[in-house]
């Protein structure tokens, strides 16, 4: 049975026809998590909530994130609403062009359109403004304390 897999493996290599044993062995591809990647990128892990499962990331950084469903949390005093999908562009320690999350201030939700992580703070982007918090307040991914299918029922929620 030896000789027979080593005659092969020579046709093979003879023909031009390289296999690689090491492929199989290692088993198929197993993407990084959600939290592995906000890992990778030097991002809090609880900037999203635990109902961030699935991402499409594109090598340009470009990458659309998708929630189990639509999403509000209470963060520092805030209320923070997540659509299902959430798109951006991801570079180490921050993101740009987001959407698909608001923040509740005062009486409007207002878009939050980017994230900075360094020195030991988290800066929020709403529209042209900046909101820096303490990093140690993101240690825990956020629950859940409504949730719906869109945008709209999410702010109808909050604005009865």
């Amino acid at each position: 049975m030896a000789a027979a897999s080593t005659l092969l493996h020579l046709l093979l290599v003879a023909g031009g026809l390289v296999v690689s044993t090491t492929a199989s062995a290692t088993g198929p591809y197993d993407p990084p998590t959600v939290p592995e990647l906000m890992d990778r990128f030097g991002l809090p892990r609880a900037l999203l909530p635990d109902t961030a499962r699935r991402y499409l990331l594109h090598d340009d950084g470009t990458f659309e994130l998708f929630l189990d469903d639509g999403c509000v949390i209470e963060a520092s005093g805030y209320r923070v609403g997540f659509d299902i999908k959430l798109s951006g562009k991801v570079a180490p320690g921050r993101v740009t062009g987001l959407e698909g999350v608001r923040v509740r201030v005062l009486f409007a939700w207002v878009p939050v359109t980017g994230v900075e992580a360094a020195g030991g703070a988290v800066a929020v982007t709403l529209g042209p403004f900046k909101k820096s918090f303490p990093a140690v307040g993101f240690k825990s991914n956020p629950r859940c304390i409504a949730g719906s299918r869109s945008a709209d029922s999410w702010v109808d929620f909050w604005s009865s």
